[in-house]
């Protein structure tokens, strides 16, 4: 029990002594407390956990793929709504809307303003989305360019969508303007499908991934063909935003030959794009389960397993979580602790080993903090009995100095008294109270 309670006086002196300090030194460690509470809000360390992603039509690629990224979200403690839209313009719209809750988006970087995507920030691409255009089949034959086609019925995907935006811009390059020509038709994604399967339009142009269910509709439909589109290494050169890429002859379907031969297509990639001021922390939770939704996947056609995500569309500026993610990985710590500690840590690193390295070598002194007060404090009493020594040492003081002298002691021996003596120190106190001792007989002897 006496170690027990040795202890129990050695925290009671040592919180002492950090209460003094603290009531000293008050202007010193409110200004300290005002850098940390500033660091915190400055570095927003508990961000909001919802993300509302706007994709596509309901049911299509882009929705299907929101969709399974929500389960490796939740296990991180991240909600994601999936949003149906019309396409890429309509979430860009709503993405820089600061009215609007969606704060991530699939667009086509290509098909925005210069203006709309320096408001956002690019997660970087998930996949090639090619330029589909099926036509029917008894205009096999009859189109060999973009600009034969422009001479039929062209159903479009709506106008809020990239891939009106991307189609514009395939036939100005041909020299053909879509916009108020009656040939073109804008609609809705299935509605445009069922219009050239119906016989209501001989051509429809759109974009997606392989596994979009009206592109799979589409490439076995018995009335319909897939069109080549020649000189598709050229858009690649013209447009940094495009890319070629083939279809294998059989690849669709290996028994029936389809498609009979290859076939060259043009693709953009999709970008996930977010908000500027989306917090780092869901940024990182979105990189981390697009890369394990697309490595799950149990189709991937035009890319290899680990090619995506990555930054391939300078379109829109990468975010600087996301540069970080593509250059050095996710955070180690991300594998071994819950997910929102792990972000806390790689958020709060460099204030954290900061922190460290100066409060480390202060603990050596704050946890002798009582014994590092009462030096400070007898080093001011042994000033004083320096001072008085200095006075008597080398001259005879007269009986009034000697009064005034042995007075000023007793001050000095009634202001020490007032102080807590702490455990461990008792032995500098009574070898001050002997100084004090000395001093005073030899101050009786000088007369």
């Amino acid at each position: 029990m006496k170690t027990f309670n040795y202890i129990g006086l050695v925290l009671r002196d040592e919180w002492a002594a950090v209460k003094e300090s603290l009531i000293e030194l008050r202007v010193t460690f409110i200004l300290i407390l005002a850098l940390i509470v500033g660091t915190v809000v400055y570095l927003k360390p508990f961000p909001t956990t919802d993300i509302t992603l706007a994709t596509s039509y309901k049911g299509g690629d882009w929705y299907m793929f929101g969709e399974v990224a929500i389960e490796p979200l939740k296990e991180e403690g991240i909600d994601l709504h999936v949003l149906a839209t019309n396409g890429s313009i309509e979430n860009a719209e709503d993405l820089i809307d600061s009215k609007n809750d969606t704060n991530a988006a699939f667009i086509y970087a290509g098909a925005l303003s210069q203006e709309q995507a320096k408001q956002m920030y690019s997660l970087g691409s998930i996949s090639y989305d090619p330029v589909w255009i099926f036509y029917r089949k008894e205009l096999v034959g009859k189109v060999s360019t973009i600009q034969d086609l422009a001479k039929y019925r062209v159903a479009l995907a709506p106008k809020k969508s990239g891939a009106y935006m991307l189609t514009r811009k395939l036939f100005q390059a041909n020299g053909i303007e879509i916009e108020n020509n009656p040939h073109f038709v804008p609609g809705t994604w299935e509605g445009s499908s069922a219009d050239l399967l119906a016989n209501k339009a001989d051509v429809y142009i759109f974009l997606s991934t392989m596994v979009d269910p009206i592109v799979q509709q589409l490439l076995v439909a018995p009335e319909v063909a897939l069109f080549d589109i020649p000189n598709a290494q050229a858009y690649q050169k013209k447009f940094s935003y495009l890319e070629s890429v083939t279809i294998p002859a059989g690849s669709i379907d290996i028994e029936k030959q389809i498609p009979a031969k290859d076939i060259s297509l043009i693709a953009t990639t999709t970008t996930v794009a977010v908000r500027r001021d989306m917090h780092p922390a869901l940024q990182l939770g979105l990189l981390i389960a697009m890369k394990q939704t697309i490595q799950d996947s149990p189709r991937l056609f035009f890319s290899k397993r680990n090619e995506f995500p990555t930054y391939v569309d300078p379109g829109v500026p990468i975010s600087p979580t996301a540069r970080s993610f593509y250059n050095y990985g996710p955070p180690k710590a991300v594998t071994y602790l819950p997910y929102w500690m792990a972000v806390f840590i790689d958020r709060f690193s460099l204030v954290l080993l900061a922190a460290f390295a100066i409060i480390y070598p202060l603990s050596k002194l704050n946890f002798h903090l009582r014994r590092f007060r009462f030096m400070i404090m007898k080093r001011t009493y042994y000033e004083m009995l320096l001072k008085l020594e200095k006075e008597v040492t080398g001259r005879q003081v007269s009986g009034e100095e000697q009064k005034i002298l042995l007075k000023k002691l007793d001050l000095i021996n009634q202001q020490v008294i007032k102080h807590r003596i702490p455990v461990g120190e008792e032995v500098d106190y009574f070898l001050f109270l002997n100084a004090l001792h000395l001093l005073r007989h030899k101050i009786e002897r000088n007369k």
